[in-house]
């Protein structure tokens, strides 16, 4: 199977301030369809999973309310905002963020598990 390079691939960045957890531009367009986000954690590989789901399937039921959370997006950028969720995640992989900062990560979509995944061993997001 031969793989196409993709910089937009590449150029994926999430930034977790103390409250929510940005998306930039590059990732925009695979979180459109989503009507809410389902975080998982992977410590064991130091990821962070926001799996986008559809209204439909929010609705169903199927996935109990309380573990999904609402995402805003813009042209430029896409939103969760969650204070417990940015707790769950920096006491999963104790991380501290600095007042009135953020920590920024390299994010890739990962198109089989339909998911933007945060790899929490890059910091920068380079």
């Amino acid at each position: 199977m031969i793989e196409f390079f993709d910089a937009e691939a590449f150029n994926g960045t999430a930034s977790i301030y103390d409250n929510h957890i940005t998306f930039n531009k590059s990732l925009v367009s695979y979180l459109e369809s989503a009507y809410r986000v389902r975080v998982g954690i992977d410590k064991e590989n130091s990821k962070v999973y926001f799996f986008i789901i559809n209204k439909d399937k929010a609705l169903s039921k199927e996935i109990p309310e309380t573990s999904l959370l609402s995402i805003s997006i813009a042209k430029t950028y896409a939103r969760v905002c969650s204070k417990a969720m940015v707790d769950y995640i920096c006491n999963a992989f104790n991380l501290s963020i600095p007042k009135k900062d953020y920590l920024r990560y390299q994010a890739i979509y990962d198109d089989v598990k339909k998911a933007v995944i945060i790899n929490i061993t890059n910091e920068g997001g380079l």
